[in-house]
């Protein structure tokens, strides 16, 4: 019997801790960062580029550029200025003095003393004829110190404490050459001609070791278009085997059902209801499962959709399941649906982590034998113990903030039940394609009549007063108000955040002192939040001082006037969902924003917020202000997020990716020809464990 042949491994597996030469605590260094093998050094990206003259003479040297040079310590200065202390040193070689400070750098002073000569390296900026660099490197020299003679172009890498930028760009480089030979193309040359795009092996030797700027352009640009590439043949691949492989209920919808579920309605639909309900009725009525993103502005009537198709699965026999990420949502929705419920046959109930126990037995029996039609619930849904008798509708609100393990295993509780997703965070058109392309999308981009616009205004942290007295004001004509602070208690770890415990007590006895203040966090319990909304509702209380618990759900038409301090530490689209919470009603209602930005973001983000109140413009403002990792957390979304592609600024090469790739599995739907033998790999690599790709290997 011959014997079977070793397994050969690609040098881009190699464990950095493997390699000749390199010592644990260096490997370490690398885990930390997340670099394991030299794959993963390879991937690791320089994040900008620099370039070094040659050691000049300190006479010859230009503004804004990094400069090398040495000289004669002359002269030393330390000053323990507050809150930057500088050490301050001035260098002459023969031609002219060079200034260097260092902030922060008291250690420096026994370290750099007059006579010694340095060899320093840094920015050039001139102050008054005088050339100067802050926070140079530096290194002590003597006359057989080599000169740096040639320019350089330098890759400069996301450094860490134990791990600095040269030390990754010499490590990089030194293992180049090996690794360069193991990078597989992935396209045919036809295609990287139509767009002008290099190799993928020289992109990789472009990003890393470019000659100048426009090397390294040319090297990012190709593997940006492979990152894009890679999530559009994803998503597509997802949403093909989602029609083709998988089978759903088919609920049928006729006349007198559409009449039926209207009367639930005190009102009429918009144009826009009426359009988001139709391609859901046609959706349900297909056989194969719905998976439709409802993006909506706030107030603009989701709920009232989705109570149609929650009502069309119960008339077909089947169970329905709303899932909200917060106890606080989830009861919101619960109360919402029971109120439009009232005195009709459908059972609804509530499930979430805090269910009664007396009663948590009897409800999931009740769910399990189909007595329970609506299930209203937190990811307390998605617990093994909970059985569905034949789920045909999940609801899932707010989806970007539950992972895509999560939305699957609630989906596997029931024979591919349609899948309704909605969301107040208007998603801009770039990451629509991109995140969402297995969805179909429908947009409710109208708010119900006699709604009107809300007047926002920012003040900064000394003119709060105002902001009260018109709390003050508004309550006197007999309507309500919410103010919004950061955390809950001081505890909360922000310097000078504002908490709802501290707020409360100030505000009682101070600016708001007469009227009755309440308070609302996600540390009370469920029985405490309900009370206290419900006391609200019946305008028990007349201002109601909360932690963003209130951001999404919270639907109390007599208020009309939030005011969030410390407004400067949320995030824009956070902040128009926590406005959203006024304007319920026919009544004008106001958004006062209280703070003072440290950094022009977040100056910015306030300016956002008081020049628009659609929420489709603030959101693509929020995508260009924070990017799209931080705009919802691509991470909960279960999705890598991009190493280098920047949505906001990448557009048309997301539309050429999703061209591409639409083209590519309309030809071949699971990529099995062996020219896409790469790419097939590198998907699977990518996103196998988040999306169910293991059917293309």
């Amino acid at each position: 019997m011959n014997a079977v042949p070793a397994a050969t491994t690609s040098v881009l597996d190699r464990r950095i801790a493997d390699l000749a030469g390199v010592s644990a605590s260096f490997a370490r260094a690398f885990a930390s960062l997340e670099i394991s093998t030299l794959g993963d050094l390879l991937e690791y990206f320089p994040r900008d580029y620099r370039f070094e003259s040659e050691e000049l003479p300190i006479a010859e040297f230009v503004a804004d550029q990094v400069h090398i040079a040495r000289g004669e310590v002359v002269a030393v200065n330390y000053t323990p200025m507050h809150p930057r202390p500088r050490f301050e040193a001035t260098i002459f070689d023969g031609t002219a003095k060079l200034a260097l400070v260092w902030f922060n750098g008291a250690w420096l002073k026994k370290k750099i003393v007059p006579g010694m000569h340095l060899r320093v390296q840094g920015k050039v900026k001139y102050f008054k004829n005088i050339p100067s660099i802050s926070n140079p490197k530096w290194s002590q020299v003597d006359e057989a110190t080599e000169r740096v003679t040639e320019s350089r172009f330098r890759p400069i890498y996301p450094a860490s404490v134990k791990l600095t930028s040269d030390a990754i760009a010499n490590f990089v480089q030194e293992h180049l050459p090996a690794m360069l030979p193991e990078v597989e193309e992935w396209f045919a040359p036809e295609l990287l001609w139509k767009h002008d795009l290099i190799g993928r092996r020289e992109a990789y030797r472009l990003i890393h070791a470019p000659a100048n700027l426009a090397e390294a352009q040319k090297g990012r640009r190709r593997l940006v278009y492979d990152e894009l590439m890679l999530m559009q043949l994803a998503l597509g691949i997802s949403k093909s085997l989602r029609g083709k492989a998988i089978t759903a209920p088919v609920l049928r919808i006729d006349k007198l059902l559409d009449e039926r579920i209207r009367k639930r309605f005190p009102f009429t639909l918009t144009k826009a209801q009426e359009s988001a309900v139709y391609e859901i009725a046609r959706d349900m009525q297909s056989g194969q499962p719905m998976n439709r993103l409802l993006q909506g502005d706030v107030g603009s009537g989701k709920t009232v959709v989705a109570l149609y198709g929650m009502l069309t699965a119960v008339a077909n026999k089947l169970q329905a399941a709303l899932l909200a990420p917060t106890e606080v949502l989830a009861e919101q929705h619960y109360l919402t649906l029971s109120k439009a419920l009232e005195n009709s046959a459908v059972s609804i109930e509530l499930f979430t982590h805090r269910t009664k126990k007396q009663s948590k037995g009897s409800l999931m029996k009740a769910l399990g034998d189909g007595k329970v039609h609506i299930a209203v619930g937190t990811q307390a849904l998605l617990g093994e113990d909970i059985e569905f008798a034949n789920l045909g509708l999940v609801v899932v609100d707010e989806q970007h903030k539950l992972g895509v393990r999560q939305r699957g295993l609630l989906k596997s509780k029931g024979m591919s039940p349609h899948y309704l997703i909605m969301t107040a965070t208007p998603i801009p058109r770039t990451l629509a394609l991109s995140y969402f392309a297995d969805f179909d999308v429908t947009t409710l981009n109208e708010l119900p009549p006699g709604r009107l616009p809300i007047k926002t205004r920012w003040l900064p942290s000394a003119q709060a007063q105002q902001a009260y007295d018109f709390i003050k004001k508004q309550v006197s004509l007999g309507h309500q108000a919410y103010l919004i602070v950061p955390q809950v208690d001081e505890t909360g770890g922000g310097d000078d955040a504002k908490s709802v415990v501290a707020e409360h007590k100030r505000l009682n006895t101070g600016p708001l002192a007469g009227l009755k203040l309440a308070m609302l966090h996600g540390q009370m319990s469920t029985e405490d939040k309900q009370s206290t909304m419900a006391a609200f509702r019946q305008k028990q209380h007349d201002v109601l001082i909360a932690t963003t618990v209130i951001e999404v759900g919270i639907d109390v038409p007599n208020a009309t006037v939030i005011v969030i301090d410390n407004a400067d530490r949320f995030g824009l689209s956070q902040l128009h969902q926590l406005r959203g919470r006024v304007g319920r009603g026919k009544e004008q209602s106001f958004c006062l924003l209280i703070g003072d930005p440290r950094t022009e973001s977040a100056e910015e983000r306030l300016r956002a917020l008081c020049q628009s109140t659609n929420g489709f413009d603030i959101a693509e403002t929020d995508l260009k202000l924070r990017g799209p990792g931080e705009f919802f957390g691509t991470r909960q979304h279960g999705l890598p997020e991009f190493k280098l592609a920047d949505l906001s600024s990448e557009l048309i090469l997301l539309h050429q990716a999703r061209e591409d790739a639409l083209a590519m599995l309309k030809t071949d739907p699971r990529l099995t020809a062996t020219v896409f033998k790469h790419l097939r790999q590198a998907l699977l690599k990518r996103f196998g464990d988040t999306m169910a790709l293991v059917q293309i290997g």
